[in-house]
């Protein structure tokens, strides 16, 4: 994900991250709602949802980056052959997709 586009490369990464969570996160409380009988869904009006969004990126963020860690990453596939670069790239999509069609097909079959 760091080398999808040149411009942001760390926005990039935690702006996508912070989405495939989200979707991840949504689908958790609502299958626990829905097998649990629980409400820990809440209800926010859309300056909470986006305060809680701002949040929830702050969080990854702190949680994600770390300046020598990226930069060891750069280092590490610094060498990495074309095909290589091809198989992770789409290894990455394969996680990104598949980790949101996952969160929805659960949420589907729990409704």
């Amino acid at each position: 994900m760091y080398h999808f586009r040149d411009d942001t490369p760390v926005a990039n990464v935690l702006i996508t991250l912070t989405v495939v969570h989200s979707i991840q996160l949504m689908a958790i409380v609502i299958v626990m709602d829905k097998c649990f009988g629980t409400n820990l869904w809440p209800s926010l009006s859309k300056g909470e949802s986006q305060i809680f969004a701002l949040a929830f990126m702050v969080l990854h963020y702190f949680l994600l980056y770390d300046k020598k860690k990226w930069k060891s990453f750069d280092k590490e596939f610094k060498d990495e052959t074309e095909k290589e670069r091809k198989i992770g790239f789409w290894l990455v999509i394969l996680y990104l997709v598949g980790s949101i069609i996952f969160s929805f097909v659960a949420m589907i079959l729990v409704c």
